[in-house]
């Protein structure tokens, strides 16, 4: 083998070495994007059901507060109870906020991690 081969090999080789970088960089931007495809649709849904339970949550408690004003004669302190009751629900959730959102939080992205670490896993085992 003299020298023209062999530079020939090698600028094989690096070109072929070009094109794997490429077509790696080009997989990993199409599973980013899957992802964050993946994420919106999760807060897109989400969203919508909080809003949904949020608008629920306003008429029952509107109906709450009617019906302990109604047993008690007296319109505002059934609303005020309501409002009372929400208030030491807001209260409990600050004192817990971070047991229980930091907990789901990690949760959350430990999963997506290891759903990562599965795809990136399975890459190294194909030939």
């Amino acid at each position: 083998m003299d020298l023209k081969e062999l530079l020939a090999h090698v600028s094989g080789l690096k070109d072929n070495l070009q094109k794997y970088v490429e077509t790696k960089a080009s997989y990993y931007a199409v599973l980013a994007f899957e992802k964050a495809v993946k994420v919106l649709s999760l807060f897109m849904a989400n969203t919508a059901w909080m809003m949904a339970g949020l608008l629920a949550l306003v008429f029952i408690s509107g109906a709450v507060a009617i019906l302990l004003g109604e047993l008690l004669d007296s319109a505002w302190l059934g609303m005020l109870l309501v409002g009372a009751f929400y208030l030491l629900l807001v209260l409990i959730f600050y004192a817990w906020r971070k047991r229980i959102f930091g907990r789901m939080a990690i949760r959350i992205l430990l999963d997506i991690f290891f759903d990562m670490q599965d795809i990136l896993m399975d890459d190294k085992k194909k030939p």
